[in-house]
């Protein structure tokens, strides 16, 4: 093998780590800023739900169950934002383990800690309730 060849060969090598610590740091990157996403719905949530008790509370007009079910709404909604939110997150996650070249020897990709256990398709990790509140 020539010395320009071997050359040629180390930098495509060298050009490749360097694409792959790229694409590494870019998707730990999407991940922190999804999971900042997720805390901003979680705020946002919090807000939504303080102003519609505020306003529940003085509207003598709707029965308990019409007022629980504006709630109820307003939750269902969050959820179901913060579990698409968490899914990118998981398919982040993977793709970062593909990169890494982490298969699990199960078949299985990655350090994956979502589960989905609800019917309409929430997610939620052991570190959090059903509510997807931190546990810890």
């Amino acid at each position: 093998m020539s010395s320009s060849s071997f050359f040629f060969d180390q930098m495509k090598k060298v050009g490749k780590g360097v694409m792959e610590g790229s694409k590494k740091t870019m998707l730990r990157t999407d991940i922190m800023f999804l999971e900042r996403e997720i805390k901003s719905r979680k705020q946002k949530f919090g807000v939504e739900v303080y102003e519609l008790m505020e306003s529940l509370e003085t509207d003598s007009q709707l029965s308990m169950e019409e007022k629980e079910g504006s709630i109820r709404l307003a939750f269902d909604k969050a959820r179901e934002d913060v579990a698409q939110i968490k899914m990118k997150i998981e398919v982040k996650r993977r793709e970062l383990e593909v990169v890494e070249g982490g298969n699990g020897s199960d078949g299985s990709v990655g350090n994956s800690h979502y589960v989905i256990d609800d019917p309409h398709g929430s997610t939620a990790s052991p570190d959090q309730d059903n509510f997807g509140f931190d546990t810890r």
